[in-house]
């Protein structure tokens, strides 16, 4: 079908820095899965530019485990990996995230029996997502972790 096609960069505005930011947090997502475990719950880029994920997890993330994390995540970078975009049944998306409360209340409060969503994968990662995304983690090449927090559960 026809489609258009428009290269940017960063600089050129709000909507691209937004998908860069994403991507960035699908990236942030996957080293926390890797390194700590847990569950993941959202991870989405926020106004004022930057990212966040919240995760349950048994461990506390601290200053001390930044750069184990930014080794992790420039290992996943270098990787190249795509970010493929998946369509999923209400019942094929509970299954696919089944033990993970956190996406399962998502599916289930705000997709219909009927309705269908969408899911992004990128390395081992696959996560409830409208997109877009950047096309691969190469493309994320200035990445910091500047924060943690916690709470108990």
């Amino acid at each position: 079908g026809d489609c258009e096609l428009s290269l940017l960069k960063y600089s050129d505005g709000d909507d691209v820095q937004h998908v860069f930011w994403h991507s960035s947090a699908h990236i942030l997502g996957e080293a926390l899965e890797m390194l700590f475990g847990g569950h993941l719950c959202i991870g989405p880029p926020i106004d004022d530019g930057g990212f966040y994920y919240d995760m349950a997890t048994d461990k506390i993330v601290s200053a001390d485990d930044f750069d184990r994390l930014q080794k992790l995540v420039a290992s996943i970078v270098k990787e190249d990996q795509p970010f493929v975009r998946l369509e999923l049944t209400k019942a094929e998306a509970l299954e696919l995230f089944a033990g993970n409360k956190y996406k399962e209340e998502i599916i289930t409060q705000q997709i219909g029996d009927d309705e269908k969503t969408t899911a992004y994968r990128c390395g081992p990662l696959i996560d409830l997502c409208r997109g877009p995304h950047v096309p691969t983690t190469k493309k994320i090449e200035a990445f910091k972790v500047t924060k943690a927090s916690a709470r108990a559960a």
